[in-house]
Order: structure tokens, then C-alpha cells, then sequence
């Protein structure tokens, strides 16, 4: 009887202990999913000012558009929130450009910053990753559009915030997002072994980079648009600071974003036509019939100018000094700080007179003080 009641007391225990190796499974530890997140995506490690790499880490390609980045310049990256399918910047965006601003240098706002987006199948470098209680975040850098790094923040909340999901969940959500990209052997990229592929706003499939280049110019307006890599173009406005936005060309249409804004042209040998019917003019006429090459050299025109420098505007001169003024009351010293030393002085008895010819001004002192002006 003993031996049966040890034998029950035994398998009650293996239950259990299985149980709770279930529920370990299936609400992971936040140290294990970091772990295991670090392995998979090996972080990139940049020089302090965020201006290039030093250590590359594993090469990711976004699987969904909107994300938002901005310049590495910017003191803080902008936050984006991956929900329902979309990535967005919602209020957490709302709030980090409010920090952004309150950090920049020399009044700046986070408006100052050249900002662009992540596109589906465009590829970048993962600097940061922190699993939360609620979420994992990931800090993605780009390769230079034109001649700039972006850089920006990705939050991938978990569904219930007072729980931790099992490991295979999280990494089920965060590949809807991103994924590493493979080497040729199929297995992840080992920057220590093999260079890494190099990321940067790749086309997707079906679209083309060589319909577009050189300098269009909107001559209404004065406006000139410079595509200065093919992924990268410069928007002159005058009066108004040079903005740097990413464009990508699918058939013959052209999407531009800048400063978060999106803008849509269809493509014609010597011209670029906007929706409303704006009419961006190529320098130098139409593409050479070649163009069709994934080349960018501009055949038809001279080399692309320097950005455009708008001189200052001179703030205007300080308004002129308010004229000297003297009143009854006022101090000797009040008086000489205002109209100087008089030409001449004269004493009598309690009273002091000072003479000022130049102005025909005679100013009595009782007491030490103006008591008479003539």
C-alpha cells in the first residue's frame, strides 16, 4: 500500500513538472527572447556621431512601407509603431519629434531634419534591439541616400501588454516586418566572415532606376529638383532651405517623398508631369536613347552644379538711439551721463549752473538737483 502510494505521489510529480515545462513554453522569458533575437539580428555598431559604420552586423529587408527615418543629425531617431498590419508614427511620433525639437541645437526643430522612408524590399542595418515588457524594439540604419545616413526607431507591440508571448510569437510578429537577409549558402549573414550585401533603397520587383536623372527644373516657380543618386534627389525652393528626399520609379511613374510628404509624376523623355499638371522641365532635353542602362551619367547635359547657397538676408539695422531727454528732479550725474560735460559752469550761492552753448541750454542745479532749464 505504501509502495502504490509512493508510485502515485511520484507521477503526480512528472505531471507537474510537464505542466510547468508547457508553460514555460509558452510564455518565454524576456532574457530568452532577447537572446535569441541578438543572435538572429546581429547588431551594427556605428561611430559615435552616427556618420558611418565602424562593425557591420547582419543586412534586414523590410517587408512593409511607411517607417518612417530621419537624418542622423537629428539628436534622437523618430519613433514608428508597426500595428495591424501597418507601420505608423501615430501619437509616439507625435511625442519624440516634440523631444527631437526640444534637443536640437541653435532653435532647430525636428522639421529641420532631411527625413525619408523605408519601402518595402529596402534593406538596412540593425543598431539597437530591446525587448520591453509590452513590445521589442528595433533602431534601423540606413546606407547614405545621396550623402546622408538615416536612422529611426521600430516598436512591435506585443497583442496583450500584461503578458509576454512565447518566443515563437515574437518571432512569428517580427518577421511580418523584417527579416535577415540570407547569404548565397542560405544561411544568415556573418559580417565577421563574408561582407555583408549592401542595403540601401532597393527597387522591388518590376521597377527601374534609369528613366530619371540630371536636373529638372519647374520654371513657374523657380523650383529645381536634382536626382543625385539612384535612390536619392534634392528640392531647391527659393527662399526656402534645400530638403533631401528618396524616390523610386516603378514603369513610368516616379514617387518622391520629402519631409514626409509623398508626391506623384509620370515619367516622359524630356519632362517630369505631377498630378495637379505641374511641368518639371529636364536640363539639357531629353534622356539619351541608351538611358535604359542602370548607368546615371548624364550624356545631355553638364555635370550636376553644386546645391544652391541663398545668401543671407542682412537683419535690418538697430533702430537709432532715443535723443537725451533732462528733467526737473534729475542729479548732476543724470544730466552729464546724458548730455556730457557742459562748456561752462557757474556758482552761485546754493545754486550750480551748468552752460551748454552748443545746445543753447542753461541748466539750474538747487540743492544738487534740476530745479530750472532755459
Amino acid at each position: 500500500m505504501f509502495q502504490v502510494e509512493g508510485i502515485a505521489v511520484f507521477g503526480l510529480a512528472v505531471v507537474t513538472s510537464i505542466s510547468g515545462l508547457a508553460l514555460a513554453a509558452q510564455t518565454a522569458d524576456p532574457a530568452v527572447i532577447q537572446a535569441r533575437l541578438t543572435s538572429q539580428f546581429k547588431l551594427t555598431t556605428t561611430a559615435a556621431d552616427r556618420s558611418e559604420i565602424v562593425t557591420p552586423g547582419a543586412v534586414v529587408e523590410m517587408h512593409r512601407q511607411g517607417m518612417m527615418i530621419y537624418s542622423v543629425a537629428a539628436p534622437l531617431p523618430p519613433s514608428n509603431t508597426y500595428k495591424n498590419g501597418k507601420i505608423g508614427q501615430g501619437w509616439g511620433g507625435f511625442g519624440k519629434d516634440l523631444a527631437i525639437t526640444m534637443l536640437a541645437p541653435g532653435g532647430a526643430t525636428s522639421d529641420s531634419y532631411p527625413k525619408a522612408q523605408f519601402a518595402i524590399g529596402d534593406k538596412c542595418w540593425v543598431t539597437g534591439l530591446k525587448v520591453q515588457k509590452d513590445s521589442v524594439v528595433f533602431q534601423l540604419y540606413s546606407d547614405p541616400i545621396g550623402d546622408t545616413r538615416y536612422y529611426g526607431n521600430l516598436k512591435i507591440p506585443f497583442p496583450n501588454k500584461k503578458e509576454m508571448p512565447s518566443l515563437d510569437a515574437v518571432l512569428q510578429m517580427v518577421a511580418e516586418v523584417l527579416t535577415v537577409v540570407p547569404t548565397g549558402d542560405g544561411s544568415a549573414t556573418d559580417a565577421g566572415n563574408q561582407p555583408a550585401p549592401a542595403p540601401g533603397m532597393n527597387p522591388a520587383e518590376g521597377e527601374q532606376r534609369a528613366l530619371v536623372s540630371g536636373k529638372y527644373i519647374l520654371t513657374a516657380k523657380g523650383a529645381e529638383l536634382v536626382f543625385v543618386s539612384d535612390t536619392a534627389a534634392i528640392l531647391l525652393i527659393p527662399g526656402a532651405p534645400q530638403s533631401r528626399g528618396a524616390y523610386r520609379v516603378t514603369g513610368d511613374s516616379l514617387t518622391l517623398t520629402v519631409n514626409g510628404n509623398s508626391f506623384g509624376y509620370r515619367i516622359q523623355p524630356d519632362r517630369l508631369v505631377a498630378a495637379n499638371g505641374e511641368i518639371w522641365l529636364r536640363q539639357g532635353g531629353a534622356l539619351p536613347p541608351d538611358s535604359g542602362s542602370a548607368s546615371f551619367q548624364d550624356t545631355n547635359s553638364s555635370p550636376l552644379p553644386a546645391p544652391r547657397q541663398y545668401e543671407d538676408v542682412a537683419p535690418p539695422p538697430p533702430p537709432p538711439a532715443p535723443a537725451p531727454t533732462i528733467a526737473m528732479g534729475q542729479t548732476r550725474d543724470q544730466v552729464t551721463a546724458a548730455f556730457g560735460e557742459p562748456q561752462r559752469k557757474a556758482a552761485a550761492g546754493q545754486k550750480m549752473i551748468f552752460f551748454y552753448t552748443d545746445m543753447k541750454m542753461k541748466v539750474t542745479f538747487t540743492g544738487g538737483k534740476v530745479s530750472n532749464i532755459d
